[in-house]
């Protein structure tokens, strides 16, 4: 867990499981904190949650290589802004997946990637893949961030409610993750205000796909946030645990 510390005024938890049918865990999560006080206040704080995908070992694989390439190139000393930076790493860990385990050599695999920069006020989303990021204020859950997936589409159409969506047999089927193509282009979600009280959730659709969102908040706001994620992580098993399970909490406040 990062803790709150001077000039940082939020903490952080994380937790992945392999839940109860998988045999191993294809999950990834990152925490990285800047080196110095001046990253800390151009770059923040960057947490990462991945879910790989493509059989055998290439999912777990790239799901790891996603969260280590962009851990390390994040807080490179550039001029750029934050939110540039995001998309940069965002685009080499998918050229890095993409030439070592995707399709340029080993046949379809890749990793789902959503990675926020949290800064003291406010943070920066790169998203692609099904995994979410959640924003969870005064007793309300909002997803902030869009499936990359045929299910998804088909709710954005209104073809599938919100319930339907999250047991729908095809909700794994997805449209656009790193590794799989040469080129990604990341959904950018960018100076989104962060308040006191506020959570936010970066998780897997191992999580979303057995509990709702309302039970998701009930459970985030009405506990701290390392037992958040253990309870979330155990009501998820007990619904189930069909897949992978992993999520971090940012707490502003209070922990």
């Amino acid at each position: 867990m990062i803790p709150e510390s001077e000039g940082r005024p939020f903490s952080v938890s994380a937790i992945s499981d392999k839940g109860k049918v998988r045999t191993r865990n294809e999950d990834y999560f990152g925490l990285f904190e800047p080196e110095t006080d001046e990253l800390n206040i151009s770059r923040g704080v960057l947490a990462i949650v991945t879910d790989g995908m493509g059989g055998h070992f290439s999912g777990e694989e790239a799901s790891r290589l996603a969260v280590q390439v962009m851990g390390e190139s994040y807080f490179e000393e550039t001029d750029l802004p934050a939110v540039k930076m995001l998309d940069l790493v965002f685009r080499r860990a998918n050229a890095e997946v993409f030439e070592k385990i995707g399709s340029s050599r080993n046949g379809l695999a890749g990793t789902t990637c959503t990675a926020v920069a949290v800064f003291p006020d406010y943070f920066h989303i790169a998203h692609a893949g099904d995994s979410r990021v959640y924003m969870i204020r005064k007793g309300k859950i909002d997803q902030l961030t869009e499936d990359h997936s045929v299910v998804g589409e088909m709710f954005r159409k209104g073809m599938l409610d919100a319930e339907e969506a999250r047991t729908h047999p095809r909700r794994n089927v997805i449209t656009r993750a790193v590794g799989l193509r040469k080129d990604v282009k990341p959904d950018l979600y960018e100076s989104i205000p962060f308040e006191e009280d506020d959570s936010i959730l970066i998780c897997s659709d191992g999580l979303y796909s057995m509990i709702s969102d309302k039970e998701i908040e009930e459970i985030i706001s009405s506990n701290d946030i390392a037992s958040a994620c253990g309870i979330l992580v155990d009501k998820a098993n007990k619904a189930g645990g069909s897949d992978n399970i992993t999520l971090i909490i940012v707490r502003k406040g209070r922990s």
